[in-house]
């Protein structure tokens, strides 16, 4: 196999399991939630957004040729920014 081969199965692979991973996580929310019969709120969103966030920010990364390195550090920071906040119905 060439370069570009290996190189195109790596990237169909890592689309493929982030879309599973995305899947399987959503489905994951909400099945914690309904057996807890709660509804949405702060923590499982912030929860299902970090599911949906980090895997679609590789298929970006893996997807986009053009898409630089400082823009992914910058997208990672901000979701370590929102994972590390707390709300203010969690500090009290």
């Amino acid at each position: 196999m060439s370069k570009e081969e290996i190189d195109f199965w790596l990237g169909v692979t890592a689309i493929v399991s982030s879309s599973i991973v995305m899947i399987g996580g959503g489905l994951l929310v909400y099945d914690r939630l309904k057996a807890k019969e709660q509804g949405f709120g702060p923590s499982s969103l912030k929860a299902l957004g970090i599911i949906l966030f980090l895997p679609a920010l590789i298929i970006i990364g893996v997807a986009v040729a053009d898409f630089k390195s400082e823009t992914i550090a910058a997208l990672l920071g901000t979701v370590a920014g929102y994972v590390l906040s707390h709300s203010k119905k969690d500090s009290e």
